[in-house]
């Protein structure tokens, strides 16, 4: 009885004093400091998390203050959040110039032509025809050289009962007398069902799936292939007494994907914990190569990754490994390229093309999702490009060409990739 009234007496000093704290930061923040500099503090540290953010790159997930007040002060630049912020300067009732009323509307007419299937699946295209024309055969290894296949796994799996390390915890035989009262508790059939179950998939799994299939091809043909699953910190995932970050990674959940249901050796596997972004991705894989593994990769490396981002992404490999040759292996593939890009391939009914539908010119959230999807690689594409991470103007020439084949015709002019401003590969 004496520890439960000390601990009550504890609980209230800390509110008290959480009180007195918000009190006096309220005091001082609005009514000693005078408006105009407590609006100049603000901004100030806007601008401060922006530069920190421009040169440091976004904070990675689970990094605290920093990361929510990135992710407050980002919004605005999505096409969500930028559309909601013009509707309530219009709804404000606040007096605009005829100009400023003009850009507006405008672009708010152009976010809402991004809630049109036909719209969505036009700018997907574009970003996927890119990843497809970089395509190229895959050159021969020399020496003892191993194949290595990086999968970029950010993103690619959800989160889920079944524990990573160990088995599943077994439920008492019988319930005890001082168990707590549960709302809609879960049977023990329904427990083993879905504590049971494989590592799932995001919509982004293709590239596990692919990434597994490139591995067994190559393991026929005798390379003996490695994969390099590079994916960050899951945010979502609590974190227990004992564990550290990197038994909780998304990276070890790919692991565990890969070996327990698609069958590739746990040897053939290596993890980079800290993938979050595809700069840091290329970094990490480039140090475990070269530094802390030490992998013979004959200079040349066969990337995985999602289409809608693969020319930025090997762009950035490019970029990081220097000498190095990129093999690009898109999938996660959103559309499929037009009837008249196929027919110097497939023709009649072997040929596979998508049928315009009515339903494509009615508004719906799933293009508007695909829309912001695609604007954002093209706001991630000018960021790389501002911080020198990639180059715009043309294809390196370490990143593999196309045969001659599967280059456009000359009476089609190749694709202006990026919104016809930059050229990405």
């Amino acid at each position: 009885m004496v520890l439960l009234l000390t601990d009550v007496f504890l609980l209230l000093t800390q509110v008290l004093l959480w009180i007195v704290i918000g009190l006096v930061t309220w005091f001082v923040l609005l009514k000693a400091l005078p408006k105009a500099f407590l609006g100049m503090l603000v901004l100030l540290l806007i601008l401060l998390i922006l530069a920190v953010s421009f040169f440091g790159g976004p904070p990675a997930p689970n990094t605290g203050v920093l990361e929510v007040l990135w992710r407050i002060i980002s919004f605005p630049f999505s096409p969500l959040g930028l559309g909601l912020i013009l509707v309530l300067i219009l709804l404000s009732g606040v007096k605009l110039g005829k100009v400023i009323k003009n850009v507006i509307t405008a672009a708010l007419i152009l976010l809402a032509l991004g809630c049109f299937p036909l719209v969505a699946y036009y700018l997907a295209q574009e970003l996927e025809m890119e990843a497809i024309e970089l395509i190229g055969a895959q050159p021969p290894l020399a020496g003892d050289a191993r194949r290595v296949i990086v999968l970029l796994g950010q993103n690619t799996t959800r989160l889920q009962l079944k524990p990573r390390l160990g088995n599943v915890p077994t439920p008492p035989a019988t319930t005890p007398a001082n168990a707590p009262r549960v709302e809609r508790p879960v049977s023990p059939e329904a427990f083993q069902a879905i504590s049971t179950q494989p590592i799932q998939m995001t919509e982004h799994g293709d590239r596990i799936i692919y990434a597994a299939q490139l591995y067994q091809e190559e393991a026929r043909a005798g390379t003996r292939p490695l994969i390099v699953v590079s994916a960050g910190s899951r945010p979502d995932r609590a974190q227990k007494e004992g564990e550290s970050r990197e038994q909780i990674s998304e990276a070890r959940d790919v692991q565990i994907l890969l070996t327990r249901t698609l069958g590739v050796p746990e040897a053939d596997i290596r993890l980079d914990h800290e993938g979050t972004s595809v700069r840091r991705s290329a970094e990490n894989v480039y140090r475990l190569l070269t530094e802390a593994q030490r992998v013979n990769f004959g200079n040349q490396l066969t990337l995985v990754g999602t289409a809608l981002n693969m020319n930025r992404a090997a762009l950035t490999f490019v970029r990081v490994f220097n000498e190095s040759t990129i093999v690009i292996r898109p999938t996660d593939f959103f559309t499929i390229p037009p009837g008249t890009h196929l027919a110097r391939r497939v023709q009649g009914r072997d040929l596979i093309e998508r049928q315009l539908l009515a339903t494509d010119v009615l508004p719906n959230v799933d293009a508007l999702w695909l829309s912001s999807q695609a604007i954002e690689e093209y706001l991630n594409a000018i960021y790389y490009f501002l911080r020198g991470w990639i180059r715009f103007g043309g294809a390196s020439p370490r990143v593999l060409a196309p045969p001659a084949a599967m280059l456009p015709s000359p009476s089609r002019p190749a694709l202006t990739p990026i919104a016809t401003l930059i050229r990405l590969g």
